[in-house]
């Protein structure tokens, strides 16, 4: 088996793994649900085509219904939604509708659009954690896009009690019924659908709204589906998988891919151990606890992969993952540091930052997300061969070695999550241009620009450059280097993707201890080396 192969092999476990976790938890599906499923598979069974944003933008403006699917406890996806409906041209007159809210509520749902009803009335009167469920702050940009450029929201759901194959179908008429109707009310219009991939094969919501319009009307409904499994491992095998964000089906049928298919359902499985935990799940399994996620071995599992990946023997016979759940964490903690390291892993803490205590050999997981799951693994690996002793705490001297533990963390969870993309220069400055003179991030923004300029006047060879910043926040480093972290580690990976650096190389900086007198010897030496390499893009807002 070739390295690719192997490569590929390991990460189609690591999804089937996560896959059949969330399977597990839902409950075996009925034969009838299983063919309706197989119906959807069959749309990605089509040859497709790399293809490009501005495609798609051109297909949309000869549409009358977009369609854009949604994997609802994957903000990723959402994000996608919003980022497609930034591009619908401000004269083109637009109707929103979607899955999440259903028509019964469409009275609340003006109230509250209209500013007539506040937020917490609104997801009360619509029942959204029973009727819904999924992170409403994921969906409330979409609504707060819809006030903002005056669009009109309608529901197009009908809920079930029962989540089977004909509820299903009678969902998919409902909503298809509904569509029609909007399109035959605002022929002038565009609707733009959010609904369940799955809804938006051809013979699901689709056939209903053809049903209805006519057949002719069939090339007027763009559909755009999200992070197909199966075209994912078709561009891994091609190595396309990094380079390519959105692929083409046929005239009118694309597909996004926004994130590796494990991180999708890492996303699903974190959904259902929260709502586990706050008691939204009434089944009567007792084994519920049983189920629930061992982080240490995800997170091991993180390990294990990243480590082999770049040639390094690392043991995890000694992780321990803790959460804010674990009162244990906190006992350890208060017992090895003193009041003022105490408080700098409170800040750490409350920050939602995930770390590694090489103190006292505890790993702390902020959040249970594929990206921090994945950067707690690397800053494990990390700590276990340098020999890190001591996490840096002391800034502004310590200010190198957390941008570069920053750096090597990203750097790991690209390896798990390529598609992971962190702010540029560019970015730092566009978000500086909207941040008021007290806003508190600010300060952090311009420390970021001012240390990137000093650190291509060090490795040019300018003498006697200093830093020309002196942040009155000692926070603020903390936030700089998370920015500069991730703008060297994204380089890191670029270059190692594209095998302008070798993993034996990677190996040598990843053995360099941060506890070196001299770091910052060490740190120019390192980054001297990534600036030589090609920067992947100029902003993150050119991806979808």
């Amino acid at each position: 088996m070739n390295d690719l192969q192997k490569w590929i092999r390991i990460r189609k476990d690591l999804y089937l793994q996560m896959e059949k976790q969330v399977r597990h938890r839902l409950g075996r599906d009925t034969p009838e649900l299983m063919r309706y499923q197989k119906v959807y598979e069959k749309e990605f069974a089509k040859k497709w085509t790399a293809s490009t944003k501005e495609a798609l933008w051109e297909q949309m403006s000869h549409s009358q219904v977009v369609m854009v699917g949604d994997f609802h406890a994957l903000h990723q996806s959402q994000k996608a939604q919003a980022r497609i409906l930034r591009h619908i041209p401000k004269d083109r007159k637009t109707i929103l509708a979607v899955e999440f809210l259903e028509a019964a509520d469409q009275e609340k749902i003006d109230r509250y659009m209209s500013g007539k009803m506040s937020e917490r009335d609104f997801l009360k009167s619509v029942q959204w954690q029973t009727k819904w469920g999924f992170p409403w702050e994921y969906y409330r940009p979409l609504l707060r896009w819809a006030q903002k450029n005056k669009v009109a929201v309608r529901g197009i759901n009908r809920s079930y009690k029962k989540r089977n194959a004909t509820t299903l179908k009678s969902r998919d008429v409902f909503a298809g019924k509904k569509i029609a109707e909007l399109v035959k009310a605002h022929p002038d219009h565009l609707v733009f659908v959010i609904y369940g991939d799955l809804h938006l094969a051809a013979e699901h919501i689709p056939a209903e709204i053809v049903r209805i319009l006519g057949a002719p009307f069939a090339k007027r409904i763009l559909r755009i589906f999200q992070n197909s499994e199966k075209i994912y491992f078709q561009l891994l095998n091609r190595e396309l998988e990094a380079s390519t964000d959105l692929v083409r089906l046929s005239q009118n049928i694309f597909c996004l891919m926004s994130v590796p298919p494990w991180v999708k359902w890492q996303n699903y499985l974190m959904y259902l151990e929260q709502t586990y935990d706050l008691g939204l799940h009434d089944d009567d399994d007792d084994d519920d606890d049983e189920d629930l996620l061992d982080y240490t071995d995800h997170v091991g599992r993180y390990v294990k992969i990243i480590s082999e990946e770049l040639g390094l023997t690392v043991s995890t016979s000694n992780l321990s993952v803790y959460t804010a759940r674990d009162s244990s964490f906190w006992s350890q903690v208060r017992e090895h540091y003193d009041p003022k390291k105490l408080r700098w892993i409170e800040l750490m803490i409350a920050d939602e930052n995930s770390f590694y205590l090489p103190e006292i050999g505890a790993a702390y997981l902020a959040r249970g997300t594929v990206n921090h799951a994945a950067s707690l693994a690397m800053h494990f690996v990390h700590a276990q061969v340098s020999g890190e002793k001591q996490i840096p705490m002391d800034v502004p001297a310590d200010f190198l070695r957390l941008i570069w533990k920053q750096a090597v963390a990203y750097f790991g969870s690209k390896i798990i999550n390529h598609k992971r993309k962190t702010d540029t220069i560019a970015d730092i400055k566009a978000s500086l241009a909207t941040r008021g003179p007290s806003d508190l991030g600010k300060e952090a923004l311009q420390l970021a620009l001012a240390q990137k300029m000093h650190e291509l006047m060090v490795i040019t060879g300018v003498p006697g450059h200093r830093l020309q910043a002196r942040p009155r926040k000692k926070w603020s480093y903390v936030l700089a280097a998370s920015l500069l972290g991730g703008m060297m580690g994204e380089r890191l990976f670029g270059g190692y993707q594209k095998k302008l650096i070798k993993a034996a190389t990677l190996a040598t900086f990843l053995k360099k201890p941060l506890g070196n007198p001299h770091f910052d010897v060490v740190y120019y030496e390192a980054l001297e080396v990534i600036e030589s390499l090609p920067a992947p893009f100029l902003s993150k807002k050119e991806k979808l």
